[in-house]
């Protein structure tokens, strides 16, 4: 098994809202959640969604899901969440990771995909990263170590049935 990563996902989240303001993506509503939005791309063959809360051309909360590992054989999405300051204590990353862990659920199994698996990997001291996960991943983390960097982290996963 493939040692687990943090990443922040701030810089994407940034990059994100400049190229949609670019014009350089586009994005489509969700079908169960209607104030989500979604884009979908591969990098170097890796698969990855970002879901977002838009005001205007603004990113109100980010969330990026991208193909990690395979875990019991079934296919691993590593998430990742960035809300910008002046909309942080609203409840926005909460709310954005279970809406697009429903809307993965929903496009997977009506593509045939009966199980995956969602993970989040958060510094044991992101107190915010951890309420989020815990509150929409799992309550019970495993503590692990980063590879890239070696520093103390937590690893929450589940599995997710279509």
């Amino acid at each position: 098994m493939a040692m687990p990563e943090m990443t922040d996902p701030t810089p994407a989240m940034v990059s994100f809202e400049q190229a949609l303001r670019n014009g350089q993506v586009g994005v489509r509503r969700c079908e169960l959640d209607r104030d989500l939005y979604v884009y979908a791309d591969a990098v170097n063959g890796v698969q990855r969604f970002a879901y977002v809360r838009l005001d205007g051309a603004t990113v109100t909360a980010f969330v990026n899901a991208a193909l990690a590992p395979p875990v019991e054989g079934l296919p691993c999405f590593q998430f990742g969440c960035a809300v910008p300051e002046r909309f942080r204590r609203r409840g926005l990353a909460t709310s954005t990771l279970k809406a697009a862990i429903a809307e993965m659920r929903n496009g997977f199994g009506r593509a045939g995909i009966k199980a995956f698996y969602v993970e989040g990997i958060v510094h044991v001291d992101n107190v915010a990263s951890r309420r989020v996960s815990e509150r929409a991943i799992s309550t019970d983390p495993v503590p692990v170590t980063d590879a890239p960097t070696g520093l103390p982290a937590l690893q929450y996963i589940r599995k997710i049935e279509a």
